[in-house]
């Protein structure tokens, strides 16, 4: 639930991560594209790879889980957990969907002092630019994202401990 709060990826692109898509000493977790052709579940949207440093807590906390199976999150140690899964999870807290973080994060950055360019933020959802953006705009700013990410955590884990 962490992973899909703090990177605010799809449902899909959380319950299906890979070990072998994830790198425990840097942390980065590399979301490949999804070939159209193929029903292959929890690659990006986008149709293009997306890679993400994930935050040193989050990391820390990934990699002391267990490595029984390809998949990162298994309830039985053979198979990924569903999305679905994740989905419901997060609605035992209300109404809330995965879906809905991306937005939240959107927001967030929106309002902190000074705003965060939205260039960086859609960058950081991996939502795809229009106009002119997507023809000149092609750095994917990854440093820029790592930061941003940590950055984000810290306001996760600050609001979290004082819902406590």
């Amino acid at each position: 639930m962490k992973l899909a709060i703090v990177t605010v990826q799809r449902a899909a692109a959380v319950a299906y991560m890979r070990w072998e898509h994830y790198e425990p000493d840097t942390g980065i977790w590399t979301i490949p594209a999804k070939d159209p052709q193929e029903l292959t579940e929890g690659l990006m949207k986008s149709g293009r790879a997306f890679a993400v440093r994930l935050p040193v807590n989050l990391r820390q906390t990934i990699n002391t889980l267990p490595q029984r199976c390809p998949h990162v999150f298994s309830v039985d140690g053979h198979r990924p957990i569903h999305p679905e899964t994740l989905r419901r999870n997060f609605m035992k807290f209300g109404d809330i969907t995965t879906h809905g973080f991306r937005n939240t994060f959107k927001t967030w950055a929106l309002h902190q002092q000074p705003p965060i360019d939205m260039f960086l933020v859609d960058r950081y959802t991996d939502h795809s630019l229009q106009g002119l953006d997507r023809h000149y705009r092609r750095d994917d700013m990854f440093k820029e994202r790592a930061a941003l990410g940590e950055r984000y955590m810290a306001y996760v884990q600050q609001e979290a401990w004082n819902a406590e």
